[in-house]
């Protein structure tokens, strides 16, 4: 398995060897691999700016405040279908 060296805080150190222990992984580098695939999962592949745009238009829609248009609503608009 392939090595990536990652330089951390003293203190965080301590924390992810704490956790490690707490959660019952054999190591911190198994502990550390978790934190990764979670975090992996969780990566949109949104800029902090687009998912912004993203979250204030779900607002809009649930508040029934959207002007925006559905994908079929455009294709219809354009006399795709």
């Amino acid at each position: 398995m392939p090595t990536i060296s990652v330089n951390v805080p003293e203190k965080m150190k301590k924390r992810i060897e704490e956790l490690s222990k707490e959660n019952m992984y054999s190591n911190t580098s198994e502990y550390i691999r978790n934190a990764l695939r979670k975090e992996i999962q969780n990566d949109n592949g949104l800029t902090p700016e687009e998912e912004e745009i993203v979250l204030e238009r779900l607002e809009e829609d649930e508040k029934g405040e959207s002007n925006h248009f559905t994908l079929e609503e455009v294709e219809e608009k354009l006399g795709i279908n």
